[in-house]
């Protein structure tokens, strides 16, 4: 007794603590994050410094910072960032930013978290003086305007972030300066963003086209990167496949650009190579793509590659990786994926419609759902090749009974089709009505080893160009820097000589 005792009572305070632990972390994780001032200051100063001393990556610095600051910024903090860092007589969308934070919902802050924040805050801003500032550059304005936007959008008010981002844009517009570049790039993110969210779509193809045209004017290329990519989405929202296949081919994708902004280039590129038949440069795009993104933050850039990856591989013929479906970040989202590469493994016609129809919606949510009909065509394929293997000579009656053919001729024109593509090796007798399969031929005396040799040659060589290409320093970069300092001493030598020269002479 005392025994079950002593377990029951050990069991209580095990879960007793257990679910303290569950309600302390979950209060954890419902706790907001306190912003403070300094924290805006900090990147504001950054991009002031970054300015004044012409270094932007202190500008990249600023906007790696950010990604924390607009996800916990209210209206609680922009009045006093306006009053420290955007001064009213210097700043020409000073009118426009005010009146889109009276827009904001009010959130009220205690006195002592107020009071708290003024005084470790104190007036230590970067370029105050006495509470205001003597003017406002035209990077901190983008900056404060592009903050107003992403918080309309965060708390649901996406018309009037779209409203805002037009504003920007037109500001942005009036400005050639090579230190605002990164800026406007997320400004005209956010812009498409907002008008995307709210069923504008069509009315940014000619906003979007004036503008890449200008930033290539300017050399601006990471706007140019940014604008290129949304375009090519745009297109591809609107099945405008040609529109997008030369905007690809009539443009260069800028080099010494975000890598991120390189990952979606190479995905979009993949998308519209699959929609144009052309698999297997789509899966090389697509696999450079998962394999340049970073592994960290972008588990749904991933799940939706991932997932057009396997429908590539099916339409090429190939079977994914089982291994693939069973990952912890994919297991989830890719089900669907699974039913349908099972369906085409094994040849069935009858599954693969019923997994098509279970899982339509889900198909067209990806945008995929094209391609997966597409499919239909190598599951019949798949089931060819494992009768020919199977059967030695089948009729044409039966093929169709196997495959839920219509027809006998149905299924006779099918295996002439696949004996021309070489999906089979077999001959057919029309005398009789029946497919003749050819005696097995050893893989080794054909060309296949070498297709397949030559295929990871291939990718063994592209991997090594991107990791050249990815090298910052040269290896001899030591030297120059060496020449320059013995340069001054060599030519002060040159010049004696010749003043010692030029006295012998006299």
């Amino acid at each position: 007794m005392d025994v079950d005792n002593n377990k029951a009572s050990s069991n209580s305070i095990a879960t007793a603590t257990a679910t303290a632990a569950a309600t302390t972390t979950a209060a954890v994780i419902a706790a907001p994050k306190m912003l403070k001032l300094s924290d805006i200051d900090k990147v504001i100063g950054f991009i002031v410094k970054g300015v004044e001393t012409q270094q932007w990556k202190l500008i990249q610095k600023a906007i790696r910072f950010n990604c924390s600051i607009r996800k916990f910024i209210d209206t609680s903090h922009f009045g006093m960032v306006m009053y420290r860092h955007v001064p009213e007589h210097s700043c020409p969308s000073y009118k426009a930013m005010t009146d889109f934070i009276g827009m904001l919902p009010k959130k009220d802050l205690s006195s002592e978290d107020g009071s708290n924040m003024m005084e470790e805050e104190g007036d230590e801003g970067f370029g105050v003086v006495g509470g205001s500032l003597v003017n406002c550059l035209p990077e901190v304005e983008v900056y404060v305007f592009t903050l107003i936007a992403t918080t309309l959008m965060r708390e649901g008010m996406h018309k009037e972030a779209a409203a805002a981002t037009a504003c920007i844009v037109s500001r942005l517009e009036s400005l050639n300066r090579r230190s605002i570049d990164l800026l406007a790039s997320k400004a005209i993110f956010y812009y498409a963003l907002a008008h995307e969210r709210i069923g504008q779509e069509e009315s940014l193809r000619p906003r979007l086209q004036a503008l890449y045209r200008s930033s290539c004017v300017h050399q601006d290329e990471y706007t140019q990167s940014v604008i290129l990519n949304l375009l090519l989405r745009h297109y591809l929202h609107f099945n405008l496949i040609d529109q997008a296949q030369k905007l690809v081919t009539n443009t260069d994708f800028p080099e010494n650009v975000s890598n991120n902004q390189y990952c979606r280039y190479l995905y979009y590129i993949g998308r519209i190579m699959a929609i144009r038949l052309q698999y297997a440069e789509a899966y090389s795009r697509l696999s450079a793509a998962m394999r340049k993104v970073p592994q960290e933050r972008s588990l749904g850039f991933m799940q939706s590659c991932q997932k057009l990856i396997v429908i590539v591989q099916l339409l090429m013929g190939e079977v994914p990786d089982k291994a693939i479906f069973h990952q912890a970040e994919y297991q989830s989202v890719m089900v669907p994926y699974y039913k349908l590469t099972s369906a085409v493994k094994a040849g069935n016609f009858i599954q693969f419609n019923r997994v098509m129809e279970e899982n339509s919606d889900v198909f067209k949510a990806d945008k995929s759902f094209m391609l997966v009909k597409r499919l239909g065509h190598n599951v019949i394929k798949t089931g060819l090749k494992k009768i020919s293997i199977s059967y030695s000579r089948i009729s044409f009656k039966h093929i169709a009974e196997k495959l839920h053919l219509e027809t006998a001729g149905t299924a006779e024109y099918l295996c002439a089709k696949a004996i021309k593509d070489g999906v089979i090796e077999a001959s057919l007798d029309h005398e009789q009505g029946c497919l003749v399969s050819n005696d097995v031929v050893d893989v080794y005396s054909t060309g296949e080893p070498q297709k397949l040799l030559h295929k990871r040659i291939a990718f063994c060589l592209e991997i090594h160009n991107d990791a050249i290409k990815g090298m910052r320093y040269h290896s001899d970069a030591h030297k120059p820097a060496k020449k320059d300092k013995d340069k001054p001493q060599e030519d002060e030598k040159s010049i004696e000589e010749l003043i010692k020269e030029y006295y012998d002479d006299e």
